[in-house]
């Protein structure tokens, strides 16, 4: 059967990874296209809309996470089987997707897409409060509300970077460009103006950097087995 499933990261490093995976699991590219949001709801609904105008099969939103949850730990590949927005929007992963997925992963979880950086880890306690959220992003909800929209499968792979105990420091905020990359630049004159900064960027990117390896050694399998599923 013709088609693809269209992939959407927030970060261009995640996109990398993703990229790097399905060449590892011997995938046809032409089985997948990979957008970036910039971690940016708005642009990852438009990227996704834009996959199932051209006739994707299905829409993955996949990437790094935050964690709510204190069980959950840096490094764990989670799948999200429901993901939830202040806005009240639900939207539930695709049966065959989540259940072609849990074996490689056990860890099901909801996800609460936020428009805004979760930085500190009282707003962490208070959203896995309120919506029963494991873990946050800030894409997998513009992705998911697409897919929804057109009635076509959806689920999100992420991997936790930072914990529910990890406070992100103010030179983190403003790190991510547009484009899904980082502004060093930005980085640099804030850690310049509080110097500790510098020690919890390198703890964050330490953390980030495993999580994307991660990405990049487990990613290519789930994609391989949605491609079964979905008789692609």
């Amino acid at each position: 059967m013709s088609g693809f499933i269209g992939i959407v990261c927030g970060l261009k490093s995640e996109a990398a990874a993703v990229t790097a995976s399905v060449k590892a699991a011997g995938i046809d590219e032409g089985k997948v296209r990979i957008g970036v949001s910039g971690a940016n709801a708005a642009r990852a609904e438009e990227i996704a809309q834009g996959f199932l105008n051209k006739g994707a099969a299905a829409i993955v939103s996949a990437g790094l996470c935050g964690g709510l949850d204190p069980k959950l730990k840096s490094g764990d590949v989670i799948l999200g089987e429901r993901v939830v927005s202040a806005q009240g929007d639900v939207v539930i992963a695709d049966k065959r997707l989540t259940e072609a997925a849990d074996r490689f992963s056990p860890r099901h979880v909801a996800i609460f897409g936020s428009d805004e950086i979760v930085d500190r880890v009282e707003k962490k306690a208070a959203l896995f409060r309120r919506y029963a959220a494991e873990t946050v992003d800030m894409e997998s909800h513009g992705a998911a509300r697409a897919a929804a929209r057109a009635n076509i499968p959806f689920i999100a792979i992420r991997v936790v970077a930072d914990g529910f105990d990890r406070v992100l420091p103010k030179a983190a905020l403003r790190a991510v460009t547009s484009s899904g990359g980082v502004n060093v630049m930005n980085v640099l004159v804030e850690c310049l103006k509080s110097p500790q900064q510098f020690e919890q960027i390198a703890m964050l990117g330490r953390d980030s950097g495993a999580a994307t390896e991660a990405l990049r050694r487990d990613f290519g399998d789930f994609l391989r087995a949605f491609l079964v599923v979905l008789d692609l």
